[in-house]
């Protein structure tokens, strides 16, 4: 899974492999460390309903897919799945969750990991 954050705006990238276990086990996740006890956790968790949203605490974000957004997703020709969540002061979190394209180039397995 691959993590972008700019701004008020947050996009992950996830493998067939991931989109395959969210479906199946309802969450898939992935941290970044950044020294043995300190790591930043992020992931995906299927929502039975609502809206997709992200939330951050205890060092980890959280996205939420409502199950209905997920079975639109899982459709071959849709590649993305978007949304927005207010923070206030009229502001929003844009969020993008996305497929990773299997026609780009590798550096890694198909999860993105470098040997």
């Amino acid at each position: 899974m691959k993590l972008w954050i700019r701004g008020n705006s947050l996009r992950l990238r996830v493998s067939k492999t991931e989109l395959k276990k969210i479906a199946e086990t309802g969450k898939a996740e992935d941290t970044v460390r950044f020294s043995s006890d300190v790591a930043l956790r992020y992931g995906i968790e299927l929502r039975p309903t609502g809206a997709l949203t992200a939330t951050f605490a205890d060092a980890a974000i959280v996205v939420a897919l409502p199950k209905l957004r997920l079975d639109l997703w899982l459709r071959p020709d849709e590649v993305s799945v978007e949304g927005s969540q207010p923070i206030g002061g009229g502001k929003v979190l844009q969020i993008v969750l996305e497929k990773d394209d299997p026609r780009t180039e590798r550096r890694g397995d198909e999860d993105g990991q470098v040997a």
